[in-house]
């Protein structure tokens, strides 16, 4: 199943917000300042948006930040950022009677509700890119923005934050210790990024 996003190119406000946070975590408040302010975005820690926000801003702090603190770090600071963002969807977009009956059910079938909601809602997340998953033989979901990763660093960063994402969220929803394994990678040269689902 594959779906493209509305074409408008918005995505929720907090992938700008988590990755702030982030950032914060990693180098305190002071020091996550500091990287903001040599990249030219020092007031952006005052003025998170609320609202959704055209990718092209998210996909600009992402380049922001392989400038002022390297690839690397970088990666990580996206990992994270995915972690929190996925925290934050589970804690005010998910009900809790959903979260109940979904533990009433086996990780498999879990995995059959959840992969259809992510779906319906991918273009919060995704904006223009294309979100797919397969639940034969082995689960598996991609996600692939070819147009607008078009260095490596950028789709290394942007696939940490995906895959930290996706990877909490399984862990909440689906089962404590799930983990996905990278079958494809844009970073790589792949045409997108796919990971298998394991439980």
């Amino acid at each position: 199943m594959t779906t493209a996003a509305r074409g408008t190119g918005k995505i929720g406000p907090n992938a700008i917000i988590q990755t702030v946070a982030a950032l914060r975590e990693m180098f305190g408040d002071e020091g996550a300042r500091a990287v903001l302010v040599r990249g030219g975005a020092g007031d952006l820690p005052d003025h998170l948006p609320h609202e959704l926000i055209d990718e092209r801003e998210f996909h600009a702090l992402v380049e922001l930040l392989i400038e002022q603190i390297g690839e690397e770090r970088t990666n990580m600071v996206m990992a994270r950022s995915g972690q929190l963002t996925s925290e934050y969807v589970f804690a005010n977009r998910i009900p809790p009677v959903a979260r109940i009956a979904l533990r009433l059910l086996p990780p498999r079938l879990r995995l059959r509700l959840l992969l259809p909601a992510m779906r319906r809602h991918t273009w919060t997340f995704a904006g223009s890119g294309v979100f797919a998953y397969d639940l034969t033989p082995t689960p598996s979901l991609s996600i692939a923005n070819g147009t607008l990763f078009d260095t490596s660093a950028m789709a290394a960063a942007m696939c940490a934050y995906y895959r930290g994402a996706f990877e909490h969220m399984f862990r909440k929803l689906v089962c404590p210790h799930a983990t996905l394994r990278e079958l494809e990678c844009q970073a790589r040269g792949d045409r997108r990024c796919r990971y298998a689902i394991q439980c």
